[in-house]
């Protein structure tokens, strides 16, 4: 009897200390699982803060310790990837930025996925405001720009298109669609290029002028001297008063031609900066030397030409025939225009700063219609080019006075007043060396 009951004490002791050490060994395991849940939750909180740089601390093994193993390396290779992502986006960004034209990249449906700074000022937004993620047709103010977005954002043909909008714009848009990628056929997207070619746009329409000025020019003077030469050569009978009046006209349209081509000649030299022979030069002195140039034909219309110079020993640093050729245009000028009996004024003075020297030429002559006034300093502009050609204008003159001007670092304007007169103000920079 005591033997059974001694038996039955020790399996009941032997499942005792079973249970105990199952118990033991369960509140480990949940001790270390409820420490690798927390640890696992703490990097979970940080990696989704995006700080990539935390990893696991609890070192387990088993499964726990491979979870633990494969969690750190795809933090790693995440935390490489953004890395990797975010400095090709900074590279993309940069390169954007630094274009000189307006870029955009639109979605499928219109979306703004990229745009830059000069496309945002193109199209008249905010620069501060962040449009991406915003539909352009809700950013697009211009209605001709919005047209053609809508007409071409998701074209599978490139499309160049040029628009003249307000304010005598002229914009380039180039429209390129996007593909997805390895497919000729899925369109995700278009690139936008705008691109504002206004000044060449300008520089084109001036060379085209140009061109045809010249050709009118040059062909009126050669098409009088070739037909008073036939007439002379067919007609030998003509009497030696009429013979020489045809040669007169002959030579005053030469002289016409050759004095047109001297003025091409020095434009062109001009533009190019042929000429560097710079010296310092007294202005009062090439003054007195275009009046003596002029006085001829001052005279012969009663024309006073006087002046008055703030500072008669001011020297400027240019190019001495340049400067010369600024004085005789201007005051040549002044006379051809002002009927006889009326006066041009040369004036000479600093502006409050001393850092210019203002030159006025004023005249009491003709004027100029207010209308005209921001184009006489055009090649070939004249406001009346019946009189122009009469009194020998080539049509030039104020064209290579302004850049003349300009080669100073200086600048040219103009006011006047219908049937009162004109006055030519040139400014340029005080040369202190």
């Amino acid at each position: 009897m005591n033997s059974n009951l001694q038996q039955v004490n020790g399996v009941y002791f032997f499942i005792m200390l079973i249970t105990s050490a199952l118990a033991i060994l369960l509140i480990r395991y949940t001790v270390t699982l409820r420490r690798y849940l927390k640890e696992f939750t703490r990097v979970s909180k940080k990696v989704s803060n995006k700080e990539f740089h935390t990893r696991f601390n609890t070192y387990v093994k088993g499964e726990l310790g491979e979870l633990s193993k494969n969690f750190n390396y795809m933090i790693q290779i995440m935390d490489s990837t953004i890395e990797e992502v975010e400095y090709k986006h900074l590279q993309l960004t940069s390169i954007v930025k630094s274009i000189s034209h307006g870029i955009l990249a639109i979605d499928i449906k219109g979306n703004i996925l990229l745009i830059n700074d000069i496309a945002k000022e193109m199209l008249k937004c905010d620069l501060k405001t962040n449009v991406e993620g915003s539909n352009f047709k809700f950013i697009v103010k211009d209605k001709k720009i919005l047209e053609i977005f809508h007409k071409y954002v998701g074209s599978t043909q490139n499309e160049v298109i040029e628009l003249d909008l307000r304010d005598n714009l002229v914009y380039r848009i180039k429209i390129d669609p996007v593909y997805l990628q390895d497919s000729k056929h899925a369109i995700i997207g278009s690139i936008i290029n705008i691109e504002d070619i206004t000044d060449l746009v300008k520089l084109e329409n001036m060379r085209r002028d140009f061109v045809a000025n010249v050709s009118h020019e040059l062909k009126t003077p050669l098409t009088s001297i070739t037909g008073f030469v036939e007439t002379l050569k067919i007609n030998d009978e003509i009497d030696k008063a009429t013979r020489n009046h045809f040669l007169d006209i002959i030579e005053k349209e030469s002289n016409r031609l050759k004095g047109l081509i001297e003025d091409i000649l020095m434009l062109s030299s001009i533009e190019n900066g042929q000429d560097l022979s710079y010296e310092q030069v007294k202005l009062f002195d090439i003054f007195k030397e275009v009046c003596e140039i002029t006085q001829y034909i001052a005279s012969s219309k009663n024309i006073e030409v006087s002046y008055d110079f703030e500072d008669e020993e001011v020297h400027i640093l240019g190019i001495r025939d340049n400067i010369k050729q600024i004085f005789l245009n201007l005051v040549d000028n002044g006379i051809k225009y002002t009927p006889e009996n009326g006066r041009i004024q040369v004036i000479q003075y600093y502006d409050k700063d001393k850092q210019n020297i203002i030159l006025e030429f004023k005249d009491n002559g003709i004027g100029i219609p207010k209308e005209y006034l921001n184009r006489i300093f055009e090649r070939f502009y004249r406001v009346d080019k019946a009189r122009s050609r009469d009194i020998g204008g080539t049509g030039l003159g104020l064209a290579i006075t302004k850049h003349m001007v300009k080669s100073l670092g200086g600048n040219i304007e103009v006011n006047s007043i219908l049937g009162v007169g004109s006055d030519f103000i040139v400014t340029i920079p005080q040369n202190t060396e």
